[in-house]
């Protein structure tokens, strides 16, 4: 159950961008604002099974995550989807496998396995920013995509050192809600079609975040937030398939490669 949960983590995070691609990004505080929306929207109902209370855990979760996807954004708006999200996620998956063996102590079967494992996600992912061609291509954006990576992968972090996984959850969300709201009526910008794009891509994010949640109070940080962050090949596809951002038959190869390299890892990884 635990690796169904990280794998339905992934799916959601690797859309999770999608709404806000569609209609651009033209001022990332906005954007911010009205994910922080959906976000709350969906803790809500969530709350009345998980609780409501306010962690202080959950409220730092949040402060953290809001940091990593501001940089995302401002990413995304410079280097485009489809090379934001594998730096996302490489650096992600070595912040988290990082805290999980290091720090929580947690054990494999065949750590050589794991580390061959991490080994193939992200060597994978190189291949999956070079298929696609982009003239305008920014270092910043590789820069702040690779912070938003380490830190994001640690945004579970102050929930898992409390062991307040679930409770703390309700926390989290209000946090990135009170943020996003102070951004929000800065940006003094209300673009409804980026409002909604938000809103969308906010509900997406909550439902990954459960699922991760839940998988890792199951299986571990080091084999479910690695695996959450093949997100990267969900994003990508939707890159190809329908915004169209690869169109040569060159590009489309090396993204295949890339992506069996990264589903090798994944694959690898659970049953390390």
């Amino acid at each position: 159950m635990g690796l169904l949960f990280a794998v339905f983590a992934a799916i959601s995070w690797g859309t999770f961008f999608v709404p806000i691609r569609k209609v651009g990004i033209t001022n990332v505080l906005q954007l911010q604002g009205a994910t922080s929306i959906g976000i709350l929207l969906f803790a809500i109902p969530i709350g009345f099974f998980w609780g409501f209370q306010i962690q202080l855990s959950g409220l730092v979760a949040g402060i953290i995550w809001t940091v990593s996807n501001i940089l995302a954004l401002y990413a995304v708006r410079l280097i485009g989807l489809a090379r934001t999200s594998p730096f996302l996620a490489g650096f992600s998956i070595i912040a988290s496998f990082t805290w999980g063996v290091l720090f929580f102590g947690e054990k494999f079967d065949s750590l050589i396995l794991a580390l061959v494992a991490i080994g193939f996600l992200l060597s994978g992912l190189p291949f999956v920013p070079n298929g696609a061609r982009n003239p305008s291509i920014q270092k910043k954006g590789y820069i702040l995509a690779a912070a938003g990576g380490l830190i994001g992968g640690s945004y579970v972090i102050p929930m898992q050192v409390t062991h307040t996984l679930q409770s703390g959850f309700f926390s989290s969300s209000l946090s990135i809600f009170v943020i996003g709201m102070l951004l929000f009526f800065f940006a003094r910008r209300f673009i409804k079609k980026e409002i909604v794009a938000g809103i969308i891509s906010g509900t997406l994010f909550n439902i990954g975040s459960l699922s991760v949640l839940v998988a890792i109070g199951l299986i571990g940080i080091t084999i479910a937030y690695p695996i959450s962050q093949t997100a990267t090949l969900f994003a990508v596809s939707w890159g190809i398939l329908y915004f169209k951002e690869i169109v040569q038959k060159r590009g489309i190869i090396r993204v295949g490669i890339g992506v069996l390299l990264v589903l090798c890892g994944a694959a690898l990884l659970a049953i390390a």
